[in-house]
């Protein structure tokens, strides 16, 4: 397509998720509900343990392609999206009976799925904004875990998912180009990489530096907190529609579960970036806030298996592990947004940051311990109250004025077609 000619300076064209990215996030749809059920039947906490690594590790493996798609743009292959959209169905398919039949099934698809992500790039092309597109140590331990029967097993991929989330955390754009160039020096003379005992003139290697569209990565982060939200708009119809009789109590707890989701994707979308709530613009590297993005979405997913199973339980007091993954998860999502906003926030902000997260974390934490013998639907519903507090305590807006501000640009912001 050819660019139209402009007697000023055109700004660059919005770019938003494609067919193939659209169809490719499908996937999700299928992973988040089969990771769901990890945590159904009041879980300990090696079930959460469990949950955590899984989930990190299905998360990890969509993450690498999008950046891949994201990265590619309009050179994005099809078939390779293909490829791995079918070894996340793998994963997805295993993930129920993980801890017996299927664990191999699940190593195996992961470990031939990262190593697909770090082929897809041209050689020399350094995605200095994800940088276990270079580093796939994460996944040597998974590979190991093959040979080894439980719980070393279990803790391999505990380490396998340590070492990614160290990379993202350390790895920087210069350290990751220098040890790319290391390697690539090491492969072309089979020596050391040029350094003083090999003179002045030695050329270093040539390498491509790649980078997120950060918009359009945005954009693709927000969807899959959409795509979470409804894997609880899900466990929500499945509980109700179980139930003979609609009484009440039903109608309390399903109209809450509905709009604590409602808050949660106002809160997240509305006023914040990629998904998280109060996360500026720019204010993180793109793997930093990819990574808070990953804890973020594994509380909203299991929250969804909490909403469900709350649903159920209208005529009783919600399980205690139950209740327990509710407020949990609800605290690691209010977590998200100080985590997000505190470290870059000058100290005016950081005084308002800490009236406007503090009490919603204090409350949801204390709320486990505490409103154990709570109705399911009252609980549910303080939790919708602080995620409204969170909404409504926003200075410098002008009331409704300023929400048809923020609607407006959700909409301009939406994928074109949804």
């Amino acid at each position: 397509m050819e660019a139209k000619k402009s007697t000023g300076s055109a700004a660059p064209a919005e770019r938003h998720a494609g067919w193939n990215e659209l169809f490719f996030d499908l996937v999700v749809v299928a992973g988040a509900g089969q990771l769901a059920r990890l945590l159904h039947d009041g879980p300990h906490l090696a079930d959460l343990a469990l949950y955590a690594v899984v989930y990190l590790a299905f998360w990890t493996t969509w993450a690498g392609f999008a950046v891949y798609g994201d990265i590619a743009a309009g050179e994005t292959r099809v078939r390779t999206l293909l490829i791995a959209m079918f070894g996340m169905a793998v994963m997805a398919a295993s993930v129920h009976t993980v801890q017996s039949s299927h664990a191999i099934a699940f190593v195996i698809a992961y470990v031939a799925l990262r190593w697909q992500a770090g082929r897809v790039w041209r050689r020399g092309s350094i995605v200095v904004d994800w940088p276990l597109a270079q580093f796939g140590a994460g996944a040597v331990p998974w590979l190991v875990s093959l040979f080894v029967d439980t719980p070393l097993r279990y803790w391999l991929w505990a380490l396998g998912i340590a070492l990614d989330i160290v990379i993202l955390l350390v790895s920087t754009r210069e350290r990751t180009l220098r040890r790319a160039g290391e390697r690539a020096a090491r492969r072309r003379d089979g020596r050391p990489p040029p350094g003083p005992a090999h003179g002045p003139d030695a050329e270093p290697p040539r390498l491509g530096e790649s980078r997120i569209d950060t918009a359009h990565m945005g954009e693709r982060l927000g969807l899959y907190v959409i795509i979470v939200l409804g894997e609880g708009v899900i466990q929500i119809i499945d509980a109700a529609s179980e139930r003979d009789g609609w009484d009440g109590p039903l109608a309390a707890t399903g109209l809450g579960a509905f709009g604590l989701l409602a808050a949660i994707c106002t809160l997240s979308l509305l006023y914040g970036t990629n998904g998280i709530p109060r996360l500026r613009k720019d204010a993180l590297a793109p793997r930093l806030a990819m990574l808070l993005h990953a804890v973020m979405t594994g509380f909203l997913v299991a929250l969804a298996t909490a909403l469900g199973s709350a649903v159920a339980h209208v005529d009783d007091v919600l399980p205690k592990g139950q209740h327990w993954v509710l407020c949990g998860a609800m605290a690691g999502y209010f977590a998200a947004g100080p985590v997000a906003a505190l470290p870059l926030a000058d100290r005016s902000d950081r005084v308002w940051l800490l009236g406007w997260a503090l009490p919603c974390l204090a409350v949801s934490v204390a709320l486990a311990p505490l409103g154990v013998g709570l109705p399911a639907w009252a609980t549910i519903w303080i939790l919708v109250a602080l995620v409204w507090w969170q909404i409504a305590y926003d200075p410098g807006t002008s009331g409704a004025a300023s929400s048809r501000r923020r609607w407006g640009r959700f909409r301009r912001s939406a994928p074109r077609g949804a």
